[in-house]
């Protein structure tokens, strides 16, 4: 038994850093598809159409949904979550700098383990108390909003400040729910659910997508990119790891989404890469490290009791 628990949150854990990697990379590759004339909010409809078309062709693929009527209902309610962090996101940065928009939505990490910490009315562990700060730190360096405020570009716009918190807030009970409901259920089904609200909920907010305001045709090759790295994936992932792991884990994990999204913007779209912003993703890996080795040691010494408890 110890070693399905073992496996199950390896399983976890990998599953929440490919979800973060994914988040990461999905922001340079919606870089390049705005730069192309497309609106946010329609690449975002591409995004979870896509998505859900994939999703949902894998279901019909295996046999079924398996998830209920009431659960699909619950699980579409956390893809709300998820839709709404993503349009409170993008308007963020479209009224505020995007360093400063990441360092505000960053602070889902500790908004996550506040959440779990009174639903659960139980202390967080003392590591994942320390990463989180530390990644909260590194956020605020790694996001490039010192070097804004050594530079002179650093400006708060109210409203902006709004969006950010708002993503922040939606982002860390994305999370929480995520491994809370319907977590029985396979996460390809959970993934379908969410998505497919997604897919409502974009459409709705900008339904001038199917009027003809967009080139459809020409955004499908980028939306079938941002499907899979935004939608199916981490989509998948985040129910994997989510029912593997308490949410506060799962939050540190996916921080490796800002610098795989630094990574990925300095290869790919040569943005430029101080040392300041160097040292902040440097310092979320190591929080990440950190995390998960003292998890590791807190098995090792949970198995060995119980081995000389079982032995005596």
């Amino acid at each position: 038994m110890t070693e399905v628990k073992t496996g199950a949150r390896v399983l976890g854990v990998a599953a929440a850093l490919a979800a973060g990697v994914a988040y990461g990379l999905g922001g340079t590759v919606s870089q390049i598809i705005r730069a192309q004339g497309f609106e946010v909010n329609h690449i975002v409809i591409a995004q979870f159409l896509v998505a859900a078309v994939v999703l949902g062709v894998a279901n019909v693929a295996r046999g079924g949904f398996g998830v209920g009527m009431k659960g699909a209902l619950k699980l579409m309610a956390v893809g709300v979550m998820a839709v709404a962090s993503s349009f409170c996101y993008y308007h963020a940065i479209d009224l505020m700098t995007v360093g400063s928009a990441v360092a505000i939505q960053f602070q889902y990490v500790w908004i996550v383990v506040l959440i779990a910490s009174l639903v659960d009315r139980r202390a967080p562990n003392l590591w994942t108390t320390i990463s989180s700060l530390v990644i909260i730190v590194g956020s605020i360096m790694a996001s490039g909003v010192v070097d804004e405020v050594l530079t002179g570009a650093f400006v708060l716009n109210p409203l902006g400040i709004v969006f950010a918190c708002g993503c922040a807030v939606t982002y860390g009970l994305f999370i929480f729910l995520n491994g809370r409901i319907e977590i029985d259920k396979p996460p390809i089904s959970r993934a379908f659910f969410m998505v497919l609200a997604g897919a409502i909920v974009s459409s709705a907010v900008s339904f001038d997508f199917y009027t003809g305001s967009c080139d459809i045709v020409g955004l499908i090759p980028g939306g079938l990119v941002m499907g899979l790295i935004m939608g199916v994936l981490p989509s998948f992932c985040m129910a994997i790891a989510s029912a593997r792991l308490p949410g506060g884990v799962v939050a540190v994990l996916t921080s490796v989404e800002l610098p795989a999204a630094i990574l990925s913007g300095a290869v790919v779209l040569g943005e430029p890469l101080s040392i300041l912003v160097a040292i902040g993703a440097a310092a979320i890996l190591l929080a990440i490290g950190v995390s998960e080795l003292s998890s590791t040691i807190g098995n090792g010494k949970a198995k060995l009791r119980r081995r000389v408890g079982e032995s005596g």
